[in-house]
């Protein structure tokens, strides 16, 4: 069990109820105290509070709401109990029927492979030890029986035919089912679902305190949660300072270093090697389009802000104005889906010289048709095109219809950055861009950096595992 004002990073449990943004996320949180409440759970936007008072549990949601039967055993939230296991061999599964009436199979073939005894399991490492070319394709059990274990915990012992004994916890086969709902409800440990958004978001967007995410793991699981989620996320009241981006950075992972260094700077300057260096307008774009492996998340900490007219930050969701040009005009999305683009840089900078080139189109769709990363940046769009003649015109056709939704004030946010204010957000999703500011060297200066999403995912992962100890349940 988690204990409030130590674990949770000293946050008491009045603010973290105010923190309303983890609500829509769904996520349950498990804290303790001698007397009190002992977790709580948040469904959508309804808390819900399992007391303990004087050794009687009761169960309490805010005003307005019907309490769930929330079953809470050591922290963490059980799975019903197993009423019975029965074999099928005919289709090669293990039939699980859970307490309410809930149904699961299981194959044999995936059961004997993941085997959890130490001569097939590391514990330490949660790997496999056993070799898939030995994976015996027609294995069947010749007994299987369920049994009580301490803390009315279950588990499913399972005999095969070469006489190996294998035996599955309750709570581990719940969270492996292969139902269409058990699969669903295991995709936000993969990645959360994305929010999208226009500029009617701007006066309620996520924001975050950077103090908050430096000193407490609650507030930093928030703003992870919050990044994967809507892809931009403000963080406030950072020190006007160099160096804040590392610090904020390595709240979660090592910084993904590119050509232009680990951290940089943008600020206006003579004979630049990028157009960012200029004080012109910055087209909306995302950035290192050229990098295969691009890195998925960017922060940008404003320092000095220009105080004339200009310089003011625009940021567009995207992935969000390429689902509404699929809509609108399905053959210029597909145009743009299948069009492969030509992506540049060359020149020096903090690494020494550098000639960067990847062929992609603008809007990268996996196998499901789902989008996954935006290209986009006129700058290090190549001269090269490699494709008919004839599809030239149709595809700059479709690229201006979608640069214009882009730039539109429906789907674009316009802002000027204060000092102090960090913005972070998603490279593979989000564009941004800047209106010009007719000023000298100096008198407008951000630093920025970058960091792999595998990382940020990782380290929200653990946080989850921590934070709500019924996630830990995924790799045991």
């Amino acid at each position: 069990m988690l204990r409030m004002g130590k674990l949770l990073g000293g946050s008491t449990l009045a603010s973290f109820f105010r923190r309303r943004a983890l609500h829509p996320l769904g996520r349950r949180f498990v804290a303790s105290a001698p007397k009190g409440i002992r977790s709580f759970s948040f469904y959508g936007p309804v808390l819900h509070c399992v007391g303990e008072y004087e050794g009687t549990t009761r169960r309490s949601t805010n005003a307005g709401t019907t309490c769930r039967d929330n079953v809470v055993i050591s922290g963490t939230q059980a799975a019903r109990p197993i009423v019975s296991v029965a074999r099928d061999h005919s289709a090669g599964m293990l039939k699980v029927c859970w307490e309410g009436g809930k149904e699961e199979v299981y194959p044999y073939v995936w059961l004997k492979d993941n085997c959890r005894c130490p001569s097939c399991y590391h514990k330490v490492s949660h790997s496999r030890l056993t070799f898939i070319e030995e994976t015996d394709l027609k294995a069947e059990p010749i007994s299987v029986q369920r049994f009580q274990v301490i803390e009315g915990g279950q588990q499913v012992e399972v005999v095969w035919q070469d006489v190996h004994h294998s035996t599955y916890g309750t709570e581990w086969l719940h969270s492996r089912g292969f139902s269409e709902e058990s699969r669903q409800a295991r995709d936000s440990r993969y990645r959360l679902e994305r929010k999208f958004w226009g500029s009617e978001s701007l006066d309620d967007f996520p924001e975050v305190s950077f103090k908050e995410v430096i000193t407490d793991d609650v507030a930093l699981l928030e703003w992870l949660r919050q990044l994967e989620v809507y892809g931009f996320v403000k963080v406030k009241d950072a020190p006007a300072e160099i160096g804040q981006v590392r610090r904020l950075a390595e709240r979660i992972a090592f910084i993904r270093k590119t050509h232009y260094g680990e951290d940089f700077t943008v600020q206006a300057k003579p004979d630049p090697s990028n157009v960012a260096y200029l004080n012109g307008p910055l087209q909306l774009h995302a950035d290192l389009p050229y990098y295969e492996y691009k890195p998925g998340v960017q922060f940008i900490h404003c320092i000095t802000q220009y105080e004339g007219v200009g310089g003011d930050s625009q940021i567009t969701d995207a992935i969000h104005v390429a689902r509404q040009l699929q809509k609108e005009c399905p053959e210029h999305y597909r145009l743009l889906t299948d069009t492969p683009v030509d992506w540049f840089d060359i020149g020096t900078d903090e690494t020494g010289e550098f000639y960067k080139l990847l062929r992609l189109p603008v809007i990268c769709t996996d196998k499901n048709g789902q989008i996954r990363r935006i290209n986009m940046s006129q700058p290090q769009r190549d001269s090269h095109f490699s494709v008919p003649p004839g599809e030239v015109t149709a595809w700059y056709a479709a690229m201006v219809a979608y640069y214009r939704l882009l730039s539109d004030p429906k789907y674009c946010l316009q802002f000027k950055m204060t000092p102090g204010t960090i913005i972070t957000f998603d490279n593979l999703r989000i564009v941004h861009g800047r209106t010009g500011y007719f000023s000298g060297p100096g008198e407008r200066h951000v630093q920025g950096c970058y960091l792999d999403w595998d990382e940020v995912r990782s380290r929200r992962r653990v946080l989850e595992t921590k934070i709500d100890p019924y996630r830990s349940l995924y790799n045991q």
